[in-house]
């Protein structure tokens, strides 16, 4: 049988053809580091994730050896009990673990952070991405029909990776508590992109309130769980924000992209809220509610293409996890 047909066989396939992760390919992923060293145990299969386990599913996804420490340290990030690995792959909601890279390392391995920035075409945005996803699958064990049960789920599933371009604003890394000489990875469980459109904007208010108006909609698992929201602001909107800072952003969007209890009477939140035991957000008719409980979890990174005023609003669950990358 063909190598690829078995890998379809054996079930470690997305459904996209992988590369045969012989055992000289995986070798040069490994590049002489332990085989049998462990890096994490992965909910929900409880399984243990080698280094060689990690080195095969990077094989299988197209990653080349130098980007194996970002695939590490994002099945890092995954295990850390903040992240709630086993809810982000076991709930039916289309939460997928997004990896964000910051640091020297984005230049330094070519990842694309201009046109397409949360598309294809970029060799280490997709097969990082990928890999991480097929740990998922392959060693986690989130297989549909199994232990991952998702209603509808999204393309991210395939690979959800994106890398922060330099701005003026202060890069998440270093927000979050890195140098800027540090290359981390951050992972996030995310929902498919919502992209919205603010062309030929003169002023921050105009970006922003388009922002804040899509913030609290009806029907986020965000409004009934408040998580994390993360902004991928285009170089265009950014530059035209750029006169606030990141956190003056995030405060002004905190304080607008809510909404009164009442108004979402007869939208079906109430009922979700209930089913989830999370009735108590609801109780006053007068009380504001919106996707996130504080300013400080709305994540503003800068991405993209210079051309176009669009900025990707991503709804998270749960908290995200920053991992510094481990380069040997």
């Amino acid at each position: 049988m063909d190598l690829i047909e078995e890998c379809y066989a054996a079930g470690w396939t997305d459904g996209l053809p992988v590369v045969p992760p012989t055992r000289s390919r995986v070798e040069a992923m490994l590049g002489g580091r332990p085989a049998d060293r462990v890096v994490a145990v992965l909910e929900p299969s409880g399984a243990e994730a080698t280094l060689e386990k990690i080195a095969a599913n990077a094989v299988m996804a197209g990653c080349l050896p130098e980007y194996f420490p970002v695939v590490v340290a994002a099945v890092r990030a995954a295990a850390e009990r903040a992240f709630g690995l086993e809810g982000v792959l076991t709930t039916v909601h289309s939460q997928w673990p997004l990896v964000l890279v910051n640091g020297p390392i984005v230049q330094r391995l070519g990842f694309n952070t201009g046109p397409n920035a949360l598309g294809s075409g970029a060799r280490p945005n997709a097969t990082i991405g990928r890999a991480v996803n097929l740990v998922m699958r392959n060693i986690a064990g989130a297989r549909e029909g199994g232990l991952d049960p998702k209603t509808l789920a999204h393309p991210g599933k395939y690979s959800y990776c994106l890398a922060e371009a330099e701005s003026v604003w202060t890069p998440h890394h270093v927000e979050r508590g890195f140098s800027p000489g540090t290359s981390t990875v951050t992972l996030f469980a995310a929902d498919a992109p919502l992209c919205l459109a603010v062309l030929n904007a003169q002023r921050p208010e105009q970006i922003l309130g388009t922002i804040a108006d899509a913030l609290p909609i009806a029907g986020t698992y965000n409004l009934a769980f408040a998580g994390e929201v993360l902004l991928v602001f285009s170089p265009e909107h950014a530059a035209i924000c750029a006169g606030m800072t990141k956190e003056e952003v995030r405060a002004w969007l905190f304080q607008r992209g809510r909404r009164p209890v009442r108004s979402l009477v007869g939208l079906g939140v109430l009922e979700t809220a209930d089913l989830l035991g999370r009735r108590e957000r609801f109780d006053d008719p007068d009380q504001l509610v919106g996707p996130v409980r504080s300013a400080d979890s709305i994540r503003i990174v800068v991405s993209g293409g210079e051309v176009g005023g669009y900025t990707a609003l991503i709804f998270c669950s749960g908290r995200s996890v920053v991992v510094p990358i481990e380069e040997d």
